[in-house]
């Protein structure tokens, strides 16, 4: 990729005292494919496609430049002939696009996408481009320091396995607590792979107005996994004095401390 600087004391160039910044630009469009130029900021549209001649197959006139600030998925907008680079927004290290100007006699905003998004609005298809923007400089480039692992730990693994839903279970209202039941007569595989539960086969998690049984037998070669997710309770409840035990081979019983001593008419809400 070769890299050309242009002089910016030209007679088509506003002299060297006034140019506060010059800009390196990406120009694509060029005999070798990419090209990095220097061009002053203040430097108008017309101008820049005047030092481009150099660079591209086409005669200043028939040139039409966009400009994308950032990555190609930015938004790529027309650079106007009148107005100086700085003035457009056009900033250092910018993608410049050439083409033939009567392949873009009419201007990205009067294309068929924007046509479609200014009649149909956000039914239009293509709704989501309508607000493009560039990316912010500081997402475009990560300089330095070793490569970021990606989360790969057992726990998320485990997280993504599926369980098996229990669906056949009793509870009863028993005063100070609600009482849910799981038996080896509806449930026979998730007992089976509750054993005695001394093995963190079993786990239970109770929230305020939620709870989570979760059953695995690891040491099986299937290493099927059974849970219970009730969310909504009827009511509220105290986590840290609720419980459970398992009976091998017969039950599991989750024994819910209410928050108030209320009547449950039903377990969770609809």
């Amino acid at each position: 990729m070769a890299t050309i600087e242009v002089a910016t004391a030209t007679a088509d160039v506003p002299p060297a005292e006034s140019i506060a910044l010059t800009l390196t630009l990406r120009i694509l469009g060029s005999k070798e494919g990419s090209t990095d130029l220097q061009a002053p900021a203040n430097c108008k549209g017309s101008e820049l496609k005047k030092l481009l001649q150099d660079v591209v197959a086409l005669e200043a006139e028939a040139m039409c430049l966009f400009f994308q600030n950032g990555s190609r998925n930015s938004a790529k907008l027309v650079l106007d002939d009148a107005k100086t680079l700085e003035e457009q927004g056009v900033e250092d290290e910018a993608m410049i696009t050439v083409r033939a100007a009567e392949q873009y006699a009419a201007s990205p905003e009067s294309s068929f996408l924007r046509q479609s998004i200014a009649k149909n609005g956000t039914s239009s298809y293509y709704y989501a481009h309508a607000n493009e923007k560039a990316l912010p400089a500081e997402h475009r480039y990560v300089y330095g320091g070793e490569p970021a692992k990606l989360e790969s730990s057992e726990a998320a693994v485990e997280a993504e396995r599926p369980a098996i839903a229990i669906k056949t279970y009793s509870w009863s209202d028993e005063g100070d607590f609600v009482c849910i039941y799981i038996s080896a007569e509806g449930e026979p595989k998730a007992l089976e792979a509750a054993r005695d539960g001394k093995n963190d086969e079993v786990s239970v998690t109770f929230e305020t107005k939620s709870l989570q049984l979760l059953i695995e037998d690891a040491s099986s070669s299937s290493s099927l996994r059974f849970a219970l997710n009730l969310r909504s309770l009827e009511n509220e409840i105290l986590p840290e004095e609720s419980k459970y035990r398992v009976s091998s081979g017969k039950r599991i019983t989750l024994k819910l401390k209410k928050r108030r001593p209320v009547t449950w008419s039903r377990l969770v809400k609809p």
